[in-house]
């Protein structure tokens, strides 16, 4: 087995180091052919495929929810937001009696 830790890329016939690859394959400009030992060049319309198919997955996470949780925030915080609602509140209060 050799010492060598770069990945072959078959299409070209160069080696890359592997965050070189994990980051062409993140950006759907490579495939695996073996994992970690060989990775090939997409083509034009298969690399449109991933990043189509890549996009609908974060779309799906940006938007998912855990069912049944809610989110309530600390008291300290809703205390906090409550002093300062008040404080608007009575500035605009001041503000409107100064005009008139």
């Amino acid at each position: 087995m050799s010492q060598d830790t770069r990945i072959l890329n078959l299409t070209r016939g160069f080696r890359l180091k592997r965050n070189q690859a994990l980051r062409a394959i993140e950006q759907c400009a490579c495939a695996w052919v073996e994992i970690n030992v060989s990775v090939r060049d997409l083509t034009i319309a298969e690399s449109i495929q991933a990043r189509n198919k890549q996009a609908a997955e974060r779309e799906l996470l940006d938007c998912a929810e855990l069912p049944g949780i809610t989110f309530k925030p600390p008291i300290g915080a809703q205390a906090a937001y409550m002093i300062e609602r008040r404080t608007a509140f009575e500035a605009d209060k001041f503000y409107t009696e100064a005009i008139q």
